[in-house]
């Protein structure tokens, strides 16, 4: 049976073969214009090819607006975007939904680690406990 700690190393060493491997970009060599690559630059939305500016900022979406714009099953907040061929919609992050995940994923790693401190606390005077029986024990016997 693995130790803790053998585990702990090895589940260290496979995530950091998995970030070596996953890591690789294979030919990243600019690219070869060809018919292809030029319908994939003719697919790319306008704010990535030509100035544009917002004119409503991120917002939730409303729920006309998440039946009618795809951009709104994403993030569920929608900024609508004028470029100077089109008028657009794209999904954005809402600040204040980013800062409550951030503070909701600090508050789960913060009770996670009281109840493993409180475990580790817990089977640390169990060890002691037998250890001192064991000493006991040992010193009766003389």
């Amino acid at each position: 049976m693995l130790q803790l700690a053998e585990v702990v190393y090895l589940l260290v060493y496979l995530g950091t073969i998995w970030n070596t491997f996953t890591s690789f970009r294979i030919c990243e060599a600019v690219p070869v214009q060809s018919e292809k690559n030029t319908r994939i630059l003719q697919l790319r939305p306008c704010w990535e090819k030509e100035e544009f500016s917002i004119i409503r900022e991120c917002t939730p979406c409303s729920d006309y607006e998440k039946t009618v714009h795809v951009e709104c099953t994403f993030t569920g907040f929608v900024e609508e975007i004028k470029c100077t061929s089109d008028h657009m919609y794209r999904s954005c992050r809402s600040d204040e939904m980013e800062e409550l995940k951030f503070w909701k994923f600090e508050g789960i790693v913060v009770l996670v680690g009281v109840i493993f401190a409180i475990i580790v606390m817990f089977r640390q005077r169990t060890l002691d406990r037998r250890a001192e029986q064991k000493v006991r024990r040992q010193l009766e016997a003389i």
